[in-house]
């Protein structure tokens, strides 16, 4: 295998969870795993900690990242911003061949039992938010949107543990595609930033629930239950 080929198997492997988040990515394990001398390996985990998945902490070594609730929140935020945008553009610049596609997606969502298979539903609703971010034609956005996909996929991993949070989001994707459907600009935008609000706010509900009940006068957990507070008056 090439170094490429290795780099995209090992981030595989993370996003996938056969690596956990937190566990120590060990180098001789991995060279001997790859047939492959430490200094490539090296240099394919820090790609890995560019992409934002793996940390290097020194004397210690590699890890796969362990998403914290303050993480969790500043790539919800981050998200909201790049993609409610993506979302108005792509409906703006929207031509056939992207409703068509749409048209495909809402079909196959339609189709998911999400009790069943909550981790089919969340594959499908990556796959649209890769499509608007690609039709947004803002190669800014892209841009941004490349540097973050990868925590984003950290965070699904959270969310995929429970069928209630994928059902919600099955709810808002498919909103999301009638809205850019229908040519409206304004609810495509609107419904993308609700998304990805009220599901910051589940995961840290059910996952993180010192947060939401602490009364701490932490700056940070006050502008977070703030986020997830508002999120909950949100009706499409």
């Amino acid at each position: 295998m090439t170094k490429e080929e290795i780099l995209g198997d090992l981030r595989k492997k993370i996003l996938s969870e056969y690596f956990k988040q937190g566990q120590s990515l060990i180098e001789r394990e991995l060279c001997e795993m790859y047939k492959i001398s430490r200094t490539p390996m090296r240099e394919i985990l820090w790609k890995l900690a560019i992409d934002g998945i793996v940390e290097h902490k020194p004397s210690h070594g590699f890890y796969v990242r362990k998403l914290e609730w303050e993480q969790i929140f500043e790539i919800f935020q981050a998200r909201e911003a790049i993609e409610g945008m993506a979302a108005r553009l792509a409906c703006q610049k929207a031509a056939v061949p992207f409703i068509e596609k749409l048209k495909e997606l809402k079909n196959k969502l339609l189709a998911i039992d999400i009790k069943k298979n909550p981790a089919e539903g969340s594959h499908m609703g990556r796959i649209l938010h890769q499509e608007i971010v690609n039709y947004s034609s803002n190669r800014f956005i892209k841009e941004f949107y490349n540097k973050i996909k990868y925590l984003a996929k950290l965070t699904s991993n959270i969310s995929t543990k429970s069928s209630i949070i994928e059902s919600d989001s099955k709810t808002y994707h498919l909103a999301i595609i009638q809205a850019i459907i229908d040519g409206d600009a304004e609810k495509s935008e609107l419904y993308m930033r609700e998304h990805l609000r009220i599901t910051c706010r589940a995961i840290i509900e059910k996952f993180y629930p010192q947060v939401i009940n602490n009364t701490s006068s932490d700056k940070l957990r006050k502008e977070i239950f703030e986020y997830v507070s508002n999120s909950k008056s949100k009706k499409m």
